[in-house]
């Protein structure tokens, strides 16, 4: 279980990260509303989304992320990050274009989008020529037909007229380039001084005033959080299959039911050489068939050497490919095959041989999976009981006596889990899904029956609560006097610093200051405002200050362990070297901001001209069976 959810926990940071760069033009809210017709998920102006579309979307969506994160999606997950609403808004903003496209009539010939095809650079093989291989490969990786992309690529191509027509004059103006220039790259050199708040040794001891005050200033410092007394029944699924006992014969049994999906089949390591017409295939497959070498042969034939398309099952290759590439033997080539791609010629270089499963290698296995199963199916089951018992009227303690659960008393939980004794409670669920539901239930409540990730059920009553409170004084007598003695030090450092960047201020040396006071002067490199290494200035937080006093002038700031008096020495340009090559990457990014901007306000001024309406319940229908 531990392992599951470590995985769960990655997937998530993958899928925030993921999420966050996906297309989307309006929050959902604000084009989510009831209607539409029957069969349709959405409908915008005269183009309708069926459910059909829909769910194939989603499920092409799914694929490619399990493929892009390397694991599989569970329905709840796939909701719970919002990924039937994001298809869904993103095949509405595209059919909103597609209504624009059509008012318009934009057209895009076949000659256009072959050369589209021909010139993306992703299809280009090393001399810039279109390679089919790459093509295929790619249509596999995103698990679409030829059609289909061509379909796909035609439509975003008009999208791409429409909104290059309204976005692409907009261009940022050079003086605002200029300006974004000079602000980032203004460099400037300080001298400075540290004063290091440990100097400040004797500190002596508070009086009780002072003791006091900084008791009292102290904010949460010394607060003991708030403790919640719990009732708390875990259904765990560890727990069930700890009392579940499989069978040998149930294994074998779940061995032979299963057994095709653990076939290992037949894959062969295959590399192809693509070539424009049946005759040039014929004379390169009959010089092959006389012995020539296969990569000279084909870069002979073709100007490029052959594809490698790596170690494949049949069901991997096009179809046209399949079977004849599966009837070559080992270190055989083929004879012409024709695709939609072109006419190819095969080799076979290797054969790695179905494997028929044994039960021998799969039984540990399958029995954990069988106790798994079964576990979660009793877990599921007493639920349900657990569930109608209290439907029913009957108490938490009823219930759980009824369903033979632990009622389990804890007698002080904070909203992390933990005891008094600051350690964390042992025998709760996973704890993401139980602090959740723990610190949104009130006291004197009890919570819904829940479901953790890992498939464990909980409920949880609150029975008391005792809410957050300072410690007294005398408890934490000690801290309070550290406490003190640290603020003492930051006070003296800050003291002699404001002192220090006075003289400064008034005309002393620096030089002459810094030896009066047992400190030694340093020189900053040439930061700019947004310098942030460590190896170009002492704390990040010192550029941009440098930023707000006049050349010569000192001040004074607080950094961790003590404080730093900066004088201003130079003032310097932004650095020439490369100078052209940044101001072109401002005005590009000034420019795609102009730019995204309009069209922004574009897409809101379609979607009054569009009427977009959406059958949630259909939305929610298709996901459930997802």
């Amino acid at each position: 279980m531990k392992t599951r959810n470590l995985l769960v926990k990655i997937v998530t940071v993958i899928l925030f990260s993921l999420l966050i760069l996906s297309f989307a033009v309006w929050g959902i809210g604000d084009i989510f509303r009831s209607g539409g017709s029957a069969v349709a998920v959405a409908e915008v102006g005269d183009t309708v989304i069926d459910q059909q579309a829909y769910a194939r979307e989603l499920s092409r969506e799914v694929v490619n992320l399990n493929r892009r994160l390397g694991a599989q999606l569970t329905g709840q997950q796939m909701r719970a990050f919002g990924i039937p609403q994001q298809v869904l808004s993103r095949m509405i903003s595209q059919a909103i274009l597609d209504e624009q496209v059509a008012r318009m009539g934009l057209l895009l010939t076949e000659d256009q989008m072959h050369r589209q095809l021909l010139e993306n650079p992703g299809f280009q093989d090393g001399t810039g020529r279109f390679d089919g291989n790459r093509f295929t490969l790619f249509l596999r990786q995103i698990n679409m037909t030829e059609q289909g992309y061509l379909a796909l690529l035609s439509k975003e191509s008009l999208r791409q007229q429409l909104t290059s027509a309204v976005t692409a004059a907009a261009v940022a103006p050079e003086s605002l380039a200029e300006q974004f220039l000079s602000y980032r790259g203004e460099r400037r050199i300080a001298d400075y001084l540290t004063i290091d708040a440990a100097r400040f040794e004797d500190i002596g001891e508070p009086d009780s005033t002072a003791l006091q005050e900084t008791y009292d200033n102290a904010d949460s410092r010394f607060m003991k959080p708030a403790y919640k007394s719990i009732s708390l029944a875990v259904l765990s699924v560890d727990d069930a299959a700890a009392e579940v006992a499989v069978s040998d014969a149930r294994v074998a049994e779940a061995f032979e039911a299963r057994k095709a999906d653990l076939f290992a089949p037949e894959r062969r390591s295959v590399s192809q050489a693509v070539v424009p017409d049946e005759a040039a295939a014929e004379a390169l497959a009959d010089r092959l068939a006389a012995g020539a070498d296969f990569a000279a042969a084909v870069e002979e034939a073709t100007g490029r050497p052959p594809v490698d398309l790596g170690t494949l099952s049949q069901n991997d290759l096009p179809a046209a490919l399949g079977a004849p590439v599966f009837a070559l033997a080992a270190g055989q080539t083929s004879r012409p095959i024709q695709s939609p791609l072109g006419w190819h010629v095969v080799l076979v270089r290797e054969i790695e041989p179905a494997e028929e499963a044994s039960l021998e290698d799969y039984a540990d296995e399958l029995r954990r999976t069988l106790v798994e199963e079964e576990a979660i199916n009793i877990v599921v089951e007493l639920a349900n009981q657990f569930d109608e018992e209290l439907a029913s009227g009957a108490s938490l303690e009823q219930a759980a006596d009824q369903t033979n659960v632990e009622l389990r008393k804890i007698a002080a939980i904070d909203s992390q889990g933990r005891a008094p004794n600051d350690e964390v409670l042992d025998g709760l669920p996973p704890l993401e899904d139980f602090l959740a539901v723990l610190n949104a239930t009130p006291s004197g409540e009890t919570s819904v029956l829940s479901e953790s990730l890992e498939g464990d059920f909980f409920i949880v009553r609150v029975d008391g609560e005792t809410p957050a409170q300072k410690q007294p004084l005398a408890e934490v007598r000690e801290q309070v006097v550290e406490l003190w003695r640290e603020n003492e030090r930051a006070r003296r450092a800050k003291e002699m610093g404001d002192a220090i960047a006075g003289r400064l201020n008034e005309g002393r040396d620096i030089a002459a200051v810094a030896e009066a006071e047992g400190l030694s002067v340093e020189e900053t490199p040439a930061v700019t405002r947004f310098e942030n290494s460590q190896q170009q200035t002492l704390d990040p937080r010192i550029a941009p200050q440098l930023f707000e006093i006049d050349a010569g002038a000192a001040a004074s700031f607080a950094v961790p362990g003590g404080q730093i008096v900066v004088q201003l020495k130079e003032v310097l340009p932004p650095d020439s070297e490369g100078r052209d090559t940044r101001l072109a990457e401002i005005s590009e990014q000034l420019t795609s901001s102009l730019q995204d901007d309009i069209f922004q306000q574009f897409l809101a001024a379609l979607q009054a001209d569009f009427d977009v309406t959406v059958n949630q319940r259909l939305v929610d229908q298709i996901v459930t069976e997802f």
